[in-house]
């Protein structure tokens, strides 16, 4: 695989038998899968990992997916990136279907988004299994404390005008309703027909996590289990497009660029180098070199001796001794008179 032209998606680690711990990270993921894009996974421990900060993100060659408010932000924004730069999944629908696709997707992202974020991070339970699986045991203490806390502070003062758990949840309920209702009366493979769009990548992304993710509230998760239509439409999904692992990052160029054992290590010897003799011209231009340096030799010692300067430095270095001399027997001189 070429890295040219190569997306790289960076998600939180598969969990529960998703592809990703992150419904938004699924949302990104899905809809590479589902527009054939050319891209590699770099799966990320902490969400500094990313170039962003925040996951999920998208690299393409000098391109980085901006930094957004949430998760689900970032995933729209890699959705938005795909669908103009790699594939528009919805652009084979009609004008009845995408006045349909704007209106499910205004409730994706009004109701699901919030419940899924609220069950998450400000159910206890949730709270708790989105905190073992994303940051247990991949941070030292206090950091593995520290930080999935002010996580939770940060989305609960986000979502403070939806702490009435309760409608937010009923809220849910209901989309789901209406888009089990949708799926069972069309009996098509994906939302909109037989070809996928971008209603189907964000559907992925909440439904999977209702179905597998222990985070997730039990009004929600027993919806969508109790649900054929919904069921059905996940495993079609999934066994078409999420049958095979997403390619690694570090796989890109084949392992290139991983440190390798030297030839001593592998037992290799080089090659002797086999001894080639000096051509007539390379013996002549040596020994050309050779006089000349001896010349120039010559010619600087000759200088120092005709100029004097030789001896001039030899007659002061004399000099500076007989001074040397003469002051030790002064010395002497005035240790007599004091005497």
């Amino acid at each position: 695989m070429s890295g040219q032209g190569v997306c790289t998606l960076y998600k939180w680690p598969e969990c529960w038998g998703l592809p990703s711990l992150s419904p938004a990270c699924i949302q990104a993921e899905a809809y590479l899968r589902l527009s054939g894009a050319n891209f590699t996974v770099e799966v990320c421990s902490t969400s500094s990992s990313s170039p962003t900060g925040q996951l999920p993100a998208l690299e393409r060659e000098a391109y980085i997916s901006p930094a957004e408010s949430d998760e689900f932000a970032s995933a729209a924004s890699v959705i938005a990136y795909a669908k103009k730069h790699v594939r528009d999944l919805d652009s084979h629908l009609s004008l009845g279907q995408r006045a349909d696709l704007l209106a499910f997707t205004t409730l994706v992202e009004s109701r699901l988004n919030v419940a899924t974020t609220l069950t998450t991070w400000c159910e206890a339970r949730g709270f708790a299994e989105i905190k073992k699986a994303a940051y247990g045991g991949k941070l030292p203490f206090p950091l593995s404390q520290l930080i999935p806390w002010s996580k939770q502070r940060e989305v609960r003062k986000r979502l403070e005008q939806h702490a009435d758990m309760e409608q937010v949840y009923s809220a849910a309920v209901e989309v789901l309703d209406a888009l089990s209702d949708r799926l069972r009366s069309c009996s098509s493979t994906f939302f909109f027909g037989e070809q996928p769009t971008s209603l189907d990548a964000l559907l992925a992304g909440h439904l999977l996590y209702y179905r597998s993710s222990p985070a997730v509230a039990p009004v929600l998760q027993e919806k969508v289990q109790s649900q054929p239509a919904l069921c059905d439409y996940l495993d079609r999904l999934t066994g078409r497009y999420f049958a095979m692992p997403a390619v690694p990052r570090a796989a890109l160029d084949g392992g290139a660029g991983a440190p390798s054992w030297s030839d001593a290590a592998k037992g290799q010897k080089k090659p002797s180098t086999p001894k080639v003799e000096p051509s007539p011209a390379e013996l002549q231009f040596r020994r050309h070199s050779t006089y000349w340096l001896v010349g120039a030799g010559a010619a600087v010692l000759s200088y120092l001796l005709m100029s004097g300067r030789y001896i001039q430095f030899a007659t002061i270095m004399e000099r500076a001794g007989e001074d040397d001399d003469g002051d030790d027997e002064d010395d002497e001189d005035d240790e007599g008179d004091d005497e």
